[in-house]
């Protein structure tokens, strides 16, 4: 086996054993970026004509962190992350659409999946019953929902339209489910969901704001699907999609300035130059990256100055940036890491790791922020609008926060652990993040 260490040149010693106990010698070779011009042969690869990957993600619960980060998702589990569905409204059994056999009900939107993305990741790394079980009951309702057109879930209309945003988060749960268990329930419901896809017209596709700006991650997922399956109908699909989604390939302005959307959505067009194989796609990527920091400043800890949004003329250190705009870049970084090989973003995915995320939390995981800013010296629960683009106590330490970030906060570390260590295309491993597991 050879394996490979990213980013710096470290002497590493290893001793593996196997299991009759004896020592198994390992190769160890420090390089600046990994081949992939093999596959390998123990996980799936990007199908043609996508490019191949450059790093594999190993299922989930192959890796379990120790030491701190270990920790860390034990506290999430004991704090609020395992047990929000007791505080939130949007996780109520008895009146949430995502446990409606018709998709109608009260709560039928974000909420729930962001939370259960995490939720049930962490119940898998952990291997807690208690969560793997709780998880079972969100994800069956979401799959038992799917209707004979294809489309499932929660039915929700915005200006005349289907809103699918929050369908995109679902699947993230859902295929996470699917390395777990191998439930071919998950294949099924996907590939007749994006039938369904298929025949909504253009004119009705993607156009809200939210899943305008966020159609990337519709696009992640069919290519996902896709590389198992290899409906090449699937890639039609991709492009249908890219073609509604707000345009992230522009020189010198996005599309918004909502930090969550850029830190989430800027990878879209390196997402689909997978498929497109043009330079320009990929290019785009990295100049979104660039352009909000030039714009609105490169702040401590590997994010950019904002608040919910980048706004002309507030661009001092006090600006802040959504707990979900910490973790969506981190998540961003992981899947970059995976299509481009590129140390860049194994390098800003720690920075942020390190030195904004925590700050977002109260040490027992029990409460957080939902703005949070390099500068920042008190918790209060004063209104700081109009200096922060948000009026309220956005500041303040609270297991309510808001909606999203509430929710959302889940998969931060456990995505992260998951990255750990990642599998490469000659069938060695590769160590992307230095922590024990």
């Amino acid at each position: 086996m050879k394996n490979y260490f990213l980013l710096l040149p470290l002497a590493v010693t290893f001793t593996l054993y196997s299991c009759n106990g004896k020592e198994n010698k390992m190769e160890v070779d420090v390089v600046e970026k990994i081949d992939n011009t093999l596959s390998n042969s123990n996980y799936v690869n990007n199908r043609a004509p996508l490019q191949s990957l450059y790093l594999y993600k190993l299922p989930v619960g192959t890796i379990k962190p120790a030491s701190w980060l270990g920790k860390m998702l034990e506290l999430q589990s004991n704090g609020l992350a395992g047990n929000l569905s007791e505080i939130s409204v949007w996780l109520r059994k008895d009146s949430s659409a995502w446990l409606s056999k018709d998709g109608l009900g009260k709560y039928g939107w974000e909420e729930m999946p962001y939370w259960l993305k995490g939720y049930g990741n962490i119940g898998y790394v952990l291997g807690n019953k208690k969560m793997i079980d709780e998880a079972r009951i969100w994800l069956d309702a979401a799959m038992d929902s799917q209707r004979p057109t294809g489309d499932f879930g929660p039915i929700v209309y915005r200006n005349g339209k289907r809103d699918l945003w929050a369908n995109m988060l679902m699947f993230f749960s859902l295929q996470s489910y699917y390395e777990y268990s191998n439930d071919k329930r998950v294949l099924q419901v996907m590939g007749n969901y994006f039938k369904w896809q298929q025949t909504v017209p253009d004119s009705l596709f993607l156009k809200d704001y939210w899943e305008n700006s966020r159609g990337g991650d519709n696009l992640y997922s069919v290519y996902w699907l896709y590389n198992i399956n290899g409906d090449t109908t699937l890639l039609s699909l991709a492009e249908k999609i890219h073609r509604n989604t707000a345009n992230w390939r522009q020189d010198t302005t996005l599309p918004n300035w909502h930090n969550v959307n850029i830190a989430q959505c800027f990878r879209e067009p390196a997402t689909y130059f997978l498929q497109s194989h043009n330079e320009k796609d990929r290019n785009a990527t990295y100049n979104n990256f660039e352009l909000i920091r030039e714009k609105y400043g490169q702040v401590p800890g590997g994010m950019f100055g904002s608040d919910e949004n980048s706004r002309v003329g507030y661009t001092d250190p006090r600006q802040c940036v959504e707990t979900c705009g910490m973790l969506e870049q981190m998540a961003s970084d992981e899947m970059l890491l995976r299509f481009t090989g590129d140390k860049k973003w194994a390098e800003n995915c720690e920075d942020v790791a390190f030195n904004t995320f925590p700050a977002a939390f109260m040490p027992d995981q029990k409460s957080l922020r939902y703005l949070t800013g390099p500068n920042m010296v008190v918790s209060d629960s004063k209104d700081h609008s109009p200096g922060i683009d948000n009026g309220g106590p956005y500041l303040m330490m609270n297991p309510f926060s808001s909606r999203c970030c509430q929710h959302n906060h889940t998969s931060g570390w456990v995505y992260y652990a998951e990255h750990l260590i990642m599998a490469t295309p000659d069938d060695g491993v590769a160590a992307m993040f230095y922590s024990s597991s």
